[in-house]
Formats: C-alpha cells, sequence, structure tokens
C-alpha cells in the first residue's frame, strides 16, 4: 500500500520518476503504475491501489490532459475527496477538474507547497520548503570546478555521500533529530574474516536505523574511524556531534555466535539498553533486525509496520557480502594512501564484484569500483602511457556498465548520486545543471557512496549550493575530508574561513595542506604559505603544485622555469606542464600542452574533472585550443569564462 497514487502521462514519466523520489524522502510511500507485479491484471491492479492510497496525486501536463488513463484516475481522487493536483508544466487543469488548484511545480515554491499539501492530506506538514528549491545562485566572485581522479582521494570519507538520514528533505531540521553513531562492533576471536563480520553486522544496524526519519545515522566513513578505540564514550560522541552510540561484540565458537549490544547516552555514559544473543548460523540476520529496532525504540522511535518495513527494505542481510565489501575498503584506502593506480585497485575491485554478486542489493560496491577506470582514463588523459585510445575509451564503457547495474539495483532516493556520476563520463551533458543541482539539494543516506560531487559546480554557478550541501555532509559525515569546501570558500571570496577551517580541520594530509597554501596566497599571506610548504614532504605529489602557487604568488619566473626544466628532465606528464605554463602567463605554451590533452578520449572529462583543481589559473589556455571540452561546456550551458582565485601576477606580463 502506497500513501500516495501517482497519475502522469507517459511522456512525463521521467518527471513522475524524480517528484516520486522526492516525495518518499520526505518520509511518505508511493505507488505508480512501475510497482505493477508481473502478471498483475492491469487495470484491476490500477483500481485497488487507487481505492488503498490515502492521497491521489495527479500531474496535469500538456499530455496529461489529453490521457485518458490521467483523467480517470483524477476523476475516481475527486469522487473520492482524496484528488492533490500539479501542473508540471503550467499547463491548466481540463474542464471536469478546474475547481481543484493545482499547483505550479514550475514556480520555485512549488516543491515546497506539493509537500505541505500532502502533509496536510496525510498528517504530518514539513515546516518548511524543502532543500530541493535551493534559491536561485547568485553573484560569484569565482569559479571553481570538481576535484578530480588525478588527485588521491584524502581518505575513504571523501567517498560517501553525506546527506542526512533517508528519507528527509529538510536539512534545517537534522539539527532538531537524535544523533547516533555506530560503532564498528568487535570481534573477540583472532580469525581476520570474523573482524569483517563482526563489521558488516554493525553496518547492517547502521543503515536499518539510517532508514528512520527520526534520527541522523552517522554515516560509516566517521563512525567505523574508531574501531578499536581507547576513547571515552563522550570523547568519541563529541568528535561525532552524536548524543548517543551504539555498539557491541561478536563472539564466533564454529558455527555458533554469541553478539552483544548497547546503546550507551554519551552525555553520562549511561547505558539505556544492552542484551546478548546467542544464535546458530543464519540466525545472525534476525539478531541484527532485532538490535536495530530494540536501540531505536529505547530512542524514543514508535516503531509502527511501516517504519519495520522500511528499516526491512535498508537492510541487506548476507554478511558474507558485507565481509567482502569491507575487505574491499581496505584495500581501496591503502592503494590511494600509495599512490592508487589502475594496477593496484585491481584486487579492491575483486572484492567488490564478488560482494556484488552475493547480493545486488549491494550497488554500491558498484560506485567504488568505478574509481580503478577513472585512474585510467586521468593517466591516458595527461600522457602517461596506459595504453592507447582504445584502451581509455573502454574504461568510459566500463564506468557506464557499472554505473547502470548501480542503477537497476538501487533505490531512486540513490538516481541523483548515481546519475551525476554517469553524466560526467557520457558523451551528453546537456541536462548537467539539472544533474547538478538535484544532487546537491538531495537528501539521502548517509551511508551512499559518491565522488566528484564538485564536478562542473563552479562553471554552472552553484558555490553558494555545494557549500550548503557541504555543511550538511558535515552533520552526517563530520570527520570527511574538508578540503573541497576550503576550495569553495576560497572562490566564494571568504579567505578568513577558508583558512580556519584549513588550521583548525586537524587534517595533516598532503592534500589538505596543498589547499591551506592555496588559501594563504590567495590572501596575500605568501611568508605563511612557505611555512605550510616546509611542511609537505618533499616527494608528495601535491607539495610540487603547491610550490608552483607560491612561485606564481611571488612573481618569481626563473623558479617556474626552473620548475619546468626539471619536470623536461623527469618526464612529466603534460599536467605538469600545464600548470606551469598558465601560471608563467605562457598561453601559447598552456594551448600547445591543452590542445594535446583535449585530443584524448577523456581529455574533456579530465578537465572537468581535475584540470582547475589541478591549477586554479582561471582562463590560463585558451578553450578554442579545446574544441572538444569547449563543445561539452556549450551543451551543458556552463561558464566559459573561468577566474581565478587570485591575480597571479605573471598572467598580467
Amino acid at each position: 500500500m502506497g500513501d500516495i497514487f501517482l497519475s502522469y502521462a507517459r511522456a512525463d514519466r521521467e518527471s513522475a520518476e524524480r517528484l516520486a523520489a522526492e516525495i518518499e524522502a520526505a518520509g511518505y510511500s508511493v505507488w505508480w503504475d512501475r510497482h505493477i507485479d508481473g502478471g498483475s491484471e492491469f487495470a484491476k491492479e490500477i483500481e485497488r491501489r487507487l481505492e488503498e492510497a490515502q492521497v491521489v496525486l495527479v500531474l496535469w501536463s500538456k499530455d496529461g490532459v489529453t490521457s485518458r488513463w490521467v483523467r480517470d484516475e483524477a476523476g475516481i481522487g475527486l469522487e473520492a475527496g482524496k484528488l492533490v493536483a500539479t501542473s508540471l508544466d503550467g499547463t491548466p487543469p481540463p474542464i471536469g477538474f478546474k475547481q481543484i488548484h493545482a499547483i505550479d511545480m514550475t514556480d520555485d515554491h512549488g516543491h515546497g507547497d506539493l509537500l505541505r499539501a500532502l502533509g496536510h492530506r496525510l498528517g504530518s506538514l514539513p515546516s518548511s520548503p524543502p532543500a530541493s528549491q535551493a534559491a536561485p545562485a547568485r553573484s560569484l566572485v569565482g569559479i571553481f570546478a570538481a576535484v578530480g581522479a588525478i588527485l588521491l582521494l584524502a581518505g575513504l570519507g571523501a567517498w560517501w555521500f553525506a546527506g542526512g538520514s533517508a528519507g528527509s528533505v529538510e536539512a534545517t531540521k537534522q539539527e532538531e533529530l537524535t544523533a547516533v553513531a555506530v560503532l564498528p562492533f568487535r570481534s573477540l576471536s583472532q580469525d581476520e574474516e570474523d573482524r569483517y563480520f563482526a563489521e558488516g553486522v554493525a553496518e547492517e544496524i547502521l543503515n536499518r536505523l539510517g532508514a528512520l526519519t527520526e534520527l541522523r545515522v552517522t554515516a560509516r566513513s566517521s563512525s567505523f574511524q574508531f574501531a578499536e578505540t581507547d576513547l571515552q564514550a563522550g570523547e568519541v560522541a563529541e568528535r561525532l556531534g552524536v548524543t548517543h552510540l551504539v555498539d557491541g561484540t561478536v563472539r564466533r565458537n564454529g558455527e555458533d555466535w554469541r553478539v552483544t549490544a548497547q546503546l550507551v547516552r554519551a552525555e553520562d555514559g549511561s547505558q539505556l539498553w544492552s542484551d546478548t544473543y546467542d544464535v546458530a548460523g543464519s540466525d545472525i540476520l534476525r539478531v541484527q533486525s532485532e538490535i536495530a529496532e530494540r536501540a531505536a525504540e529505547a530512542l524514543g522511535v514508535l516503531l509502527d509496520d511501516d517504519k519495520r518495513s522500511r528499516m526491512g527494505d535498508a537492510g541487506i542481510d548476507n554478511p558474507e557480502a558485507y565481509a567482502l565489501f569491507a575487505r574491499g575498503l581496505d584495500l581501496f584506502g591503502k592503494a590511494h594512501n600509495q599512490g592508487a593506480t589502475y594496477e593496484n585497485l585491481a584486487e579492491a575491485n575483486e572484492l567488490f564484484d564478488r560482494a556484488f554478486a552475493l547480493e545486488p542489493k549491494f550497488w554500491n560496491a558498484q560506485i567504488a569500483a568505478i574509481d580503478r577506470y577513472s585512474h585510467l582514463l586521468t593517466d591516458h588523459s595527461i600522457g602517461f602511457d596506459v595504453g592507447g585510445p582504445a584502451v581509455a575509451e573502454e574504461a568510459r564503457l566500463e564506468i557506464l556498465r557499472r554505473l547502470a547495474l548501480a542503477r537497476e539495483n538501487a533505490p531512486r532516493s540513490a538516481y541523483p548520486i548515481i546519475d551525476q556520476q554517469a553524466i560526467q563520463y557520457s558523451d551528453d551533458w546537456s541536462n548537467a545543471r539539472e544533474v547538478v543541482e538535484r544532487l546537491l539539494t538531495h537528501q539521502g543516506s548517509c551511508s551512499m557512496l559518491t565522488s566528484y560531487d564538485d564536478w562542473l559546480v563552479i562553471r554552472l554557478g552553484l558555490v553558494d549550493e555545494y557549500i550548503e550541501y557541504a555543511q550538511r555532509q558535515r552533520k552526517c559525515d563530520p570527520l570527511s575530508s574538508r578540503v573541497p569546501l576550503v576550495a569553495m570558500l576560497i572562490y566564494a571570496d571568504r579567505l578568513d574561513e577558508a583558512i580556519e577551517i584549513a588550521e583548525s580541520a586537524g587534517d595533516t594530509s598532503e592534500a589538505m595542506m596543498r589547499i591551506h597554501v592555496l588559501a594563504l596566497a590567495a590572501a596575500g599571506r605568501t611568508g605563511e604559505a612557505r611555512e605550510v610548504l616546509g611542511k609537505m614532504d618533499p616527494q608528495a605529489y601535491y607539495r610540487g603544485q603547491a610550490e608552483t602557487w607560491v612561485l606564481a604568488a611571488e612573481g618569481d619566473r626563473k623558479g617556474l622555469q626552473a620548475q619546468k626544466e626539471f619536470f623536461e628532465q623527469m618526464g612529466a606528464p603534460d599536467v605538469a606542464f600545464l600548470h606551469v605554463a598558465t601560471l608563467m602567463g605562457d598561453q601559447d605554451f598552456a594551448d600547445e600542452v591543452a590542445a594535446r590533452i583535449d585530443a584524448r578520449p577523456a581529455g574533456p572529462i579530465w578537465f572537468a574533472h581535475s584540470g582547475i583543481v589541478t591549477c586554479h589559473c582561471g582562463n590560463g589556455f585558451d578553450l578554442d585550443a579545446t574544441p572538444r571540452f569547449k563543445a561539452r561546456l556549450e551543451q551543458a550551458g556552463a561558464s566559459l569564462d573561468l577566474p581565478s582565485p587570485m591575480d597571479w601576477p605573471l598572467q598580467k606580463d
């Protein structure tokens, strides 16, 4: 049964799908004809669902008003007194339905008005417009493009989407929710496989609790950093920004398991609930469900059949798949710490594929796996010898294949994340703005993987929206990297905030020190920028970039020329030469290098992902030298102008 029956014309299917996902994210259940079971008699199933629904939501449009099905369904809703009408494109309702006001979905407040109307009908009224209707982009000082595949991921946290508990579309309400973190359960045996199994039990509980709109559940990427911690509950909770913690232990004896679990109030360390379960074999699945339900009840959530159903749907119930995925993530993190390549990510991908094969609901495994092919595309784009154009094209198609597999098995609430990934690697960027805006305003589960979430954000004029998105991410995944946020603040001319975050985040990674150097240079504090540069590993990839910024900020042409000569001696890739040439103001050479990158199969993808963040030098080359990239930007309706975060002295000469 669905709270809402969705009636629409075939031509409006895509709009209906997006609206259904948005409404479900608000906590309501939606039925539309996609849910008809195979073999069901179509008309009878429609009639039954119409009768069961509390609201019949009609999507009028130029096609909807001429559809006999839509008119019939609207008529049934009208007669039953449960019709709510919208107009997708401004088309007025047809004769016979004009007495029912149609909410104009082309208006900025349309989505908020619809959710309030549904709230009145269904008994829960959203108190503010949803985040999906963010204000139009304001005038921006600068433009920043996505952190790209050339950059090593600054910890696994950069991969986790942070939006708040599944089902909530109101970011402003998150601070009012009960905040809870599920820590990794500890294995009391010496077997390494049991450790992964124990973490899988904890993640299953995390996912189930995350399905409840009353709770804000911290993402795995933050809470699982406290494995084997000696910190007190209060300190862990403070770092995670939560009020309650769930933790436990798992001990295996042959085929039998003993699982203990407890819910602790962080403020005083008091135990609100605890239990011990002795189970055999597959009974562990029942235990996971029961622990999640008991914890939810102890947190004050009144569970009904609908909430239990949502918790069940969020579960995967396959501890072996969880163990494989957890092992894959361990290898993934180690590879990135060493300098991820296509080759050293192979073993992690094998584990991701095995996890997905065991349980296709584990669609996140496909999202994690695409990183391997992204590295190959990037390396090829910037001139490394990793195979010819055919190899790069094969990698791009493999990414799209895996994303399609993920979408087939993911809930609709994950579509904004998957679609934002897919468009980057496609040949069609025409709906880029719609896809990016949908991601930035979407509220999904904290446990959804993503990457490159700042793709084209600056060129689309969405800096402020990204900053708001990153702040929501902080609530959901407090220990994730703040490097992209610092970069966005630089381009928003909020340098003091950028520097304060870089200095107070406690992040000593090369990626953070690198962006800290840029923030200081943009603020005219080159002496301090040199001090930070001196703390970086001389052999680190990021240090070379940071040194280029310092030399350029100081107007040191000789220093930059020396870098260029060093790159020539070591056979550096094109990206290094592009960086130096643009900041030296040598546009002819920059155009030559940029043209080489653009001519490669994934060249435009690299420019949109990494070309800007590697350089931060504005229009350092003529876009006419990169016709393929320019065409993609025009297709996306993105800005061809790219202001710099600072005035580089040598670019003026």
